[in-house]
């Protein structure tokens, strides 16, 4: 089946849409995911408590495709990897009571750049930068996604497929 790029924004997803659309992209086939931590200064006990507790999770990084790439850089990259399983989506769910589509961040935790990858290719990406989202689903999906609700739109600034 042909897949569709549908996008987010901030503005229109709640914490809590946010934390339905991660367990449906596990639901439907969302195996890994990644999600970047920015270091200013020196790493943080919290930073380091955050990537200690998705160890047993962890997989072999792997190249992966992003949507932001460095100037003179490839798109595809190597990635650290966690499965995304009941135990991670926990992790995140405590690590980021205000959800993942948001730009607040806490002290000592800059986490932005959920990604979820379904057999090696993106399903859901943010980029928390630009306080927006992209979705790369088939049109069953689409529609499941707006059954539960999900607010899905054509384009948002900045960000492309």
């Amino acid at each position: 089946m042909p897949l569709h790029t549908r996008y987010f924004s901030f503005d229109d997803v709640t914490p809590d849409q946010g934390w339905a659309l991660l367990e449906w992209c596990q639901a439907h086939g969302g195996a890994e995911f990644t999600i970047d931590g920015l270091v200013v200064g020196r790493e943080s006990h919290r930073m380091r408590a955050f990537f200690q507790d998705l160890q047993p999770e962890a997989m072999p990084p792997a190249p992966r495709r992003r949507l932001s790439a460095a100037p003179g850089t490839d798109i595809t990259r190597e990635v650290e990897l966690w499965q995304l399983t009941h135990q991670t989506v926990e992790c995140l769910r405590q690590t980021l009571p205000m959800g993942f589509v948001t730009t607040t961040y806490q002290e000592g935790l800059w986490l932005e750049d959920l990604t979820v990858y379904r057999d090696g290719d993106f399903l859901m990406r943010v980029l928390t930068h630009e306080s927006a989202g992209v979705l790369r689903i088939t049109e069953l999906e689409l529609g499941e996604l707006r059954a539960m609700g999900f607010p899905d739109k054509d384009s948002v600034a900045w960000i492309g497929f």
